[in-house]
């Protein structure tokens, strides 16, 4: 149970950001169901009201996958967003429990339900795998080690497991070491640099990979790690803010302070950071839906024209798969015959 919003719970009003905003009007009391709708599905969507999916040829796949990942990532962040909200509003203790279950199964799901735009940091990634940051002390003897040695690493179990080897030097610099290291785990999509603030090795690999580390384990030549047997390695997962967040909803935020206020203006920041990614999709969807000019024009008939000059004998589907552009709206024809 969460105590009072006097240190910085979710209790009360966040310095007054829950006051309707101009141009909106408070919800409806009882009409629970619409006011739990985030920003984005209450307004217009993105990139209009009706799902692109509806119209799967009217933009390319790459942007497909870029649109869907902003609406991901979009509605996950902004639905996050208004539940915190709603735990900060005054409510009956059996209103409110019921909140905090939905406000935690949320989080819990966050992969799912983002889609894998929304990393554990709550921060976006739209065009790349979510990573997890970790660390491994015990790996960090290969920046210092003096001897040289074989270094074998094994990740997985039984006839799944697969092998790298790196070979360390003495003479290496850090970054020859970290290039050597980089270029062997990438092999298990590891990869890892040096905090020079911190002073510690950091690695990093795609979330959906994280459950295989269990079964991460390295064997040396007797110096940094021992050559009779495979040494289990045992990463450790930098504290992330859905940690954090999920311990404020679990009133056990006193090791790790993070409070309302401060959770509302980080997914704040990322929703600002999305905007960006909106602005860069709606540059390119106004310029496929642009016309023909004069250039673009000639480009076409230059494509069109080699097509026809390679056919050799088969014109006849060359023909074919013509008439059967004519079905399909222009900015379609334009991708096939640019090959985009």
């Amino acid at each position: 149970m969460l105590p009072p919003l006097s240190s910085g719970a979710l209790n009360r009003p966040l310095n007054g950001e829950l006051s309707p905003r101009p141009g909106t009007t408070s919800p409806v009391p009882g009409a629970e169901s619409a006011e739990r709708l985030s920003p984005v599905l209450r307004g217009q969507r993105f990139p209009d009201e009706l799902l692109f999916s509806r119209n799967p040829q009217r933009f390319n796949t790459s942007l497909n996958q870029q649109i869907t990942a902003v609406q991901h990532a979009s509605d996950y962040l902004g639905e996050t967003e208004l539940n915190l909200r709603l735990l900060a509003r005054p409510q009956d203790q059996e209103k409110r429990q019921r909140q905090l279950i939905r406000t935690r199964q949320w989080v819990t799901r966050r992969r799912d339900l983002s889609g894998g735009t929304i990393d554990r940091n709550f921060q976006l990634s739209v065009e790349q795998p979510a990573r997890v940051i970790f660390l491994c002390p015990a790996l960090s003897v290969l920046l210092f080690s003096e001897q040289e040695e074989v270094i074998t690493f094994a990740l997985g179990e039984g006839t799944f497991r697969r092998w790298t080897s790196l070979r360390m030097i003495p003479a290496l610099s850090l970054t020859e070491r970290l290039i050597i290291i980089n270029r062997a785990l990438g092999q298990f999509r590891i990869c890892c640099h040096y905090d020079f603030r911190e002073q510690r090795l950091l690695f990093s690999l795609p979330e959906a990979d994280w459950l295989l580390l269990a079964h991460w384990m390295v064997r040396g030549g007797g110096h940094c790690f021992s050559t009779d047997s495979l040494t289990l390695l045992r990463p450790e997962p930098l504290v992330s803010f859905e940690q954090r967040l999920l311990q404020l909803l679990n009133n056990e935020s006193q090791s790790l302070p993070l409070s309302a206020e401060q959770a509302v203006r980080h997914l704040q920041q990322q929703q600002q950071k999305l905007e960006q990614q909106r602005l860069q999709v709606a540059s390119q969807l106004i310029s496929d839906a642009a016309g023909l000019n004069s250039l673009q024009a000639q480009t076409l008939a230059g494509h069109l024209r080699q097509q026809l000059s390679a056919s050799q004998g088969e014109f006849r589907g060359l023909n074919q798969a013509l008439a059967c552009q004519a079905n399909l709206p222009a900015a379609v024809v334009r991708q096939l015959l640019l090959a985009r």
